[in-house]
């Protein structure tokens, strides 16, 4: 089971690649923001915690437009070639290859993630000093790009499954993930709003109901995110898929 899971996980990924969603995504997530908010832009070098912090900060804004689109594409691609006769003629189920179409989006997403923080971590060349430490970079990719990047694809993944629609798929999570973007829902919200983090700014810790927020707000979200992809699963159908072309 998992090693069909992996395989197509890893055909879903590739195909991605492959795909025009990936000019997208160079755009969106790995040039903007070096040119929106950064050290190279505001011509500063910023301390290591704010740079990583902004750095994911930024990928969690694109991402709300991003990843939409990037599901949409998943099983667009399956309704327009032969892809799932050839699949399911390997005695594969729906429910595996639910799984190893989310986990190949998912982890495309990621992809772009972590390759955004190696560029952030290479910005003090431009000001020719050392690179950043790559270990505060990585803290924050696990616990914002991450985190919100698995909620964002299992809610948009959800609403495919439920509605199949493809403007739906685009514009319901879009709508809702700015609107849990707020400073008004700090459990609930995507990102990690910037008036908990300002200490970052000037080389301070951050205090321990801010650090309590955070976790309870990541928390709350990979919840709800595992509870969504569990229902997407349960709720695919192989007949759908089929009709669906």
């Amino acid at each position: 089971m998992f090693k069909q899971i992996f395989v197509i996980a890893k055909q879903e990924f590739k195909s991605l690649l492959k795909n025009w969603i990936t000019i997208i995504c160079i755009i969106a997530l790995l040039i903007a923001p070096i040119f929106v908010y950064s050290p190279i832009e505001r011509n500063e070098q910023w301390n290591v915690l704010y740079a990583a912090y902004q750095c994911n900060h930024a990928l969690v804004i694109l991402g709300v437009m991003v990843i939409p689109i990037i599901v949409m594409s998943i099983y667009y691609k399956d309704e327009i070639t032969e892809m799932p006769v050839i699949i399911f003629s390997q005695h594969i189920t729906g429910k595996i290859y639910a799984v190893g179409k989310f986990l190949g989006a998912y982890c495309y997403c990621l992809f772009f993630c972590i390759l955004e923080n190696v560029i952030w971590m290479l910005m003090p060349l431009y000001f020719k000093q050392t690179p950043y430490s790559p270990i505060p970079f990585f803290k924050y990719f696990i616990l914002y790009s991450a985190a919100s990047y698995l909620a964002m694809v299992a809610f948009a993944y959800f609403i495919d499954i439920m509605f199949n629609i493809k403007p739906l798929t685009i514009f319901i999570p879009m709508i809702l993930f700015l609107s849990l973007s707020g400073d008004n829902t700090p459990k609930i919200s995507l990102m990690i709003s910037g008036i908990y983090m300002d200490n970052l700014y000037i080389g301070k810790a951050l205090s321990p109901e801010t650090i309590n927020i955070i976790m309870t707000n990541r928390i709350f979200i990979i919840i709800l995110a595992f509870v969504l992809i569990i229902i997407s699963i349960l709720k695919f159908s192989t007949e759908k898929l089929m009709n669906r072309r």
